[in-house]
């Protein structure tokens, strides 16, 4: 998934944070070229300032969002708007899956979470989003179901 914003302090750059909800590697781009980061502790990117200069932006977890914040000279800088508290209650939905599922039920509801998190951070109605995460939360269920027939089948 792929994050626009700017930074206070760069007037007029454009940034782009690209983040796998996979590995949770990120690449950052400074009006549309990638930046490099640096082999040190914490992986700071390196933004180009005056004369030559570099900025470190060291990418941060922000739990329990699945896009990091940057942090630059030590202020915290986010990438997007934090959610509210009632789309990540909404959101974690399928981690209940842990409670009545165990492990097949904690892989989907894992997944599902994070599918939910980045569908909230769309550029999209907010109908639209709800109709998605309702989807995914009704896919998470059925599919949860659907598995443990057909392991329990195996198993009789």
């Amino acid at each position: 998934m792929r994050n626009s914003f700017q930074l206070s302090d760069f007037p007029g750059a454009r940034f782009e944070l690209e983040t796998s909800m996979w590995t949770g590697r990120s690449k950052l781009f400074m009006n549309g070229n990638l930046l490099e980061q640096a082999n040190e502790k914490g992986k700071p990117f390196l933004i180009p300032a005056d004369k030559g200069q570099f900025v470190k932006a060291f990418p941060k977890a922000s739990f329990p969002d699945t896009v990091p914040v940057l942090e630059i000279n030590g202020t915290v800088n986010y990438v997007t708007e934090k959610l509210n508290w009632y789309q990540y209650l909404i959101a974690a939905i399928p981690m209940l899956l842990v409670l009545i599922g165990g492990a097949i039920g904690g892989v989907i509801g894992i997944i599902s979470t994070m599918f939910n998190l980045s569908i909230f951070r769309q550029d999209d109605t907010e109908l639209n989003k709800y109709l998605k995460v309702s989807g995914v939360v009704l896919g998470a269920f059925l599919l949860h179901f659907i598995i443990v027939y057909y392991v329990m089948q195996l198993f009789s």
